[in-house]
C-alpha cells in the first residue's frame, strides 16, 4: 500500500504544492513480507505532515530547507539563525546548527530536550542486524553467503543505529536502521532485538542512515524520530500503547550528493 501511494505522487501532475516535503524517488522494489521472528511486524503507514524542515550538509556548511529556527541532531538542539537566498538542496544557509543536526521543527516550536540514547552492545547490534534481514527484502543470487564478523554487518546488512527508547507502561523498543542492495528499513524492535514490531521499507537509500532518538519534538503530546543520511532525512511518529507499536512516516527529504 505504501509502494503505491508513493508510486501515485512520484507520477503527480508536476504541480509544486507549498508546504509538501519532497518524496524520494522509488524504485522497483517490490513490498517485503516479514519474515522469521518479524513475520508479525507491522507496515508503516504514511501521513505526510506540514511545517517541518530537513537540514542537509555540504562542505561543513549546513543548508536548511522548510522548517522553523530549532535544528536538532542525536545529542542536541540549537537555535539557528539564516542567512542568503535558497541554493544548495534548494534551502538556506544556516549558522548554529548542532554538529550532526538533520531536522527542523516547525515555526514556533519550543526547545526539545534531547535524550542521548544509551550505548548498545555488540549483541544486540548484531541481533538488530538479523531483524532487519527479516525485513528487508531477500539477498540477491549471487550475493555472498558470507556473514561479516563485525556486529553492525550481517547477511549483507549493514545496520547504521540502534537507538533504545522508553515507553510508558511498556518496556522499552529500539529504533534500528539497516540498508542492503540500495534499499532501507527503519525498524521498531524489542529492547532484546528478539522480534520486529513495525517497520518502514525506503528503496533508493544505499548509504546506512542514524537517527535522532524518539522524543515529543513539537510538544503535541506524539513523539517523533528522525532517520537520515547525507541525502536523506525521513521523519517518523511513533505510536505506542501497551501492546501495541505504531511507526508513521510523516515526511520525507532528498538532496543528491552533487546538489547545488
Amino acid at each position: 500500500m505504501i509502494l503505491g501511494w508513493l508510486l501515485l505522487n512520484a507520477c503527480g501532475d508536476g504541480t509544486e504544492r507549498p508546504g509538501s516535503p519532497p518524496i524520494a524517488p522509488v524504485a522497483a522494489v517490490a513490498p517485503v513480507d516479514p519474515r522469521g521472528a518479524s513475520k508479525a511486524a507491522s507496515s508503516a503507514t504514511v501521513a505526510l505532515a506540514d511545517g517541518w524542515g530537513a537540514v542537509f550538509w555540504r562542505n561543513d556548511q549546513p543548508w536548511k530547507v522548510g522548517g522553523g529556527d530549532i535544528v536538532t541532531s542525536p545529542t542536541a538542539a540549537a537555535q539557528v539563525v539564516s542567512s542568503g537566498d535558497p541554493l544548495s538542496c534548494g534551502g538556506v544557509a544556516i549558522k548554529g546548527a548542532p554538529a550532526r543536526g538533520a531536522l527542523a521543527l516547525p515555526i514556533g516550536a519550543g526547545m526539545p530536550k534531547i535524550v542521548k540514547a544509551p550505548a548498545i552492545q555488540a549483541h544486540i547490534v548484531e541481533r538488530s542486524a538479523w531483524r532487519l534481514d527479516e525485513l528487508l527484502p531477500p539477498q540477491g543470487k549471487y550475493a555472498p553467503a558470507a556473514t561479516s564478523k563485525s556486529p553492525a554487518q550481517q547477511r549483507g546488512v549493514h545496520v547504521g543505529s540502534v537507538a533504545k527508547t522508553r515507553r510508558y507502561g511498556s518496556p522499552p523498543v529500539l529504533i534500528a536502521t539497516g540498508v542492503r542492495e540500495c534499499v532501507a528499513s527503519v525498524a521498531i524492535l524489542t529492547a532484546s532485538a528478539d522480534r520486529g514490531l513495525a517497520f518502514d521499507q525506503i528503496p533508493g537509500i544505499c548509504d546506512p542512515m542514524r537517527v535522532i532518538p524518539a522524543t515529543d519534538l513539537d510538544g503535541d503530546g506524539a513523539r517523533e524520530f528522525t532517520a537520515y543520511n547525507q541525502q536523506h532525512v525521513l521523519l517518523y511518529r511513533l505510536g505506542a500503547t501497551p501492546g501495541e507499536v505504531q511507526l508513521t512516516r510523516l515526511a520525507h527529504w532528498t538532496c543528491p550528493i552533487e546538489s547545488r
